[in-house]
């Protein structure tokens, strides 16, 4: 087979993280520690965690799996230094570091992501 790319998009509504915020269990499931670090320094921005949240399960998606099929705090999501966010892979993901595209968005009630896999 020659190379080949997956899509995943997903979109939540941002509300939904209102009382999730304040979860530590939630907190320590979905999001590593340099995460709860980023977002603390936000306040706990609900857009930004919910985009956050959409662009790990768009990724999942691309690989063609569900939200229990990885530890969702081995997929990091970090940010360059114009803050543009891209993946860090953890465990048994390190195999897609730098093998991603990411793009989040957010407006009005709803977050977006779409994850492109370069898969070879």
């Amino acid at each position: 087979m020659g190379d080949f790319m997956n899509v995943g998009i997903d979109m939540v509504k941002i509300d939904r993280f209102e009382k999730l915020k304040d979860n530590p269990t939630f907190l320590n499931k979905v999001f590593c520690e340099n995460e709860v670090t980023y977002l603390e320094k936000r306040n706990f921005n609900l857009a930004t965690m919910a985009g956050m949240f959409a662009a790990k399960e768009a990724f999942l998606k691309t690989l063609k799996k569900g939200l229990d099929s990885y530890p969702l705090n081995d997929i990091e999501i970090s940010h360059n230094d114009d803050g543009a966010p891209f993946f860090m892979f953890h465990s048994n993901l390190a195999k897609y570091n730098d093998n991603i595209l990411l793009s989040i968005s957010h407006d009005g009630d709803y977050a977006i992501s779409l994850v492109v896999n370069n898969i070879v």
